[in-house]
């Protein structure tokens, strides 16, 4: 579906970071249950209220929070605008189900989200069109409906087996998420449907949802159009990117504030772990400023733990590292 171009790729230093920054959370999996309900209610609303807000939705984000918490309504907003924030919000529960069960990509599953999402907002929640839609200021028209099934099965057939399966998660999301909004299989509701399943995704492959801002508007929609013109999907490639960043660095600030309220006894500075593991200071350095091992920085000193080392040793073991440095071995 895609046309394989040199556009297809991250800038060089934003998927350096999102690869170091991925490792890195993945040294804290499995995260504590209580830190992932707090994450998951935190990006719950806010995702919301930046997805809706970017269709035109008029609650800010304190409404948005009420609504989805408590389901009371403020003057002055059309009940429509409270109806899709708390559908937004159980739309996001279910992303958050499929990606934990990692279960094939369906067009079942792209119909239930839409229904979610505009159910009791729009007559055809969960359908596909069936008449003519058009993008207004988009540089193309969606195909017609007759053709919409069509299209759909060859966009799922693309995420499972096809043009999208070996790009890097980022770029097959932000790739994938470009090609449904210009099928735009639905009446209405197909971006925030769009944004879900680029999320899906990225949540399969190990990255928290990313956070596409309000602000960012016009930029995202220029992205989106300039794939659609002439297939430039860098501009939406790279700003999927920084919205997956923004995510990351959000888990990151929550496990480093859980590490930091740790007990004392549990770290120990680098030279006394290397005395105690046999790698060297330096190396150690290394690994906590590359992501390999957990640590937090008190002052000007790094400190780590006997459990982050020994659940390195034992992926050096498996060889999902290449092996350590001995004690004796300095790090360049």
């Amino acid at each position: 579906m895609i046309i394989p171009s040199p556009q297809l790729r991250l800038d060089p230093r934003l998927a350096l970071r999102l690869e170091e920054k991925r490792q890195q959370l993945d040294h804290y999996r499995p995260l504590p249950s209580g830190m992932v309900r707090k994450l998951h209610e935190q990006l719950r609303i806010t995702i919301t209220y930046h997805s809706n807000s970017i269709e035109g939705n008029s609650l800010d984000l304190t409404e948005t929070r009420i609504a989805i918490e408590s389901g009371l309504t403020v003057g002055g907003h059309p009940i429509k605008d409270y109806l899709e924030a708390t559908n937004h919000a159980k739309a996001f529960d279910l992303i958050t189900q499929l990606a934990q069960k990692k279960e094939p990509f369906t067009l079942d599953v792209v119909r239930e989200l839409h229904r979610l999402i505009m159910e009791g907002v729009h007559e055809q929640a969960g359908e596909f069109r069936i008449r003519q839609v058009y993008i207004t200021g988009a540089p193309h028209t969606p195909p017609p409906a007759r053709e919409v099934q069509e299209y759909m099965d060859g966009w799922v057939a693309a995420l499972e087996r096809g043009d999208y399966a070996e790009l890097n998660p980022v770029i097959r999301a932000a790739v994938a998420h470009h090609d449904f909004e210009y099928i735009h299989p639905f009446a209405d509701g197909n971006g925030r449907t769009g944004r879900l399943l680029m999320n899906l995704l990225l949540m399969r492959e190990g990255y928290p949802p990313a956070l596409i801002h309000t602000d960012w508007r016009n930029r995202y929609i220029m992205a989106l159009h300039q794939a659609s013109s002439n297939r430039n999907y860098g501009p939406i490639i790279n700003l999927v990117g920084r919205a997956a960043e923004i995510s990351l660095d959000l888990y990151l600030e929550a496990c480093a504030e859980r590490l930091a309220e740790a007990p004392e006894e549990e770290y120990r500075s680098l030279p006394e772990l290397a005395h105690e593991s046999g790698w060297s200071a330096n190396y150690l350095g290394l690994l906590l400023r590359q992501g390999r091992i957990a640590g937090i920085k008190r002052g000007r000193y790094w400190y780590s733990t006997r459990a982050a080392l020994e659940r390195y040793r034992q992926e050096v073991e498996t060889n999902q590292y290449p092996s350590g440095r001995s004690k004796k071995t300095t790090a360049p």
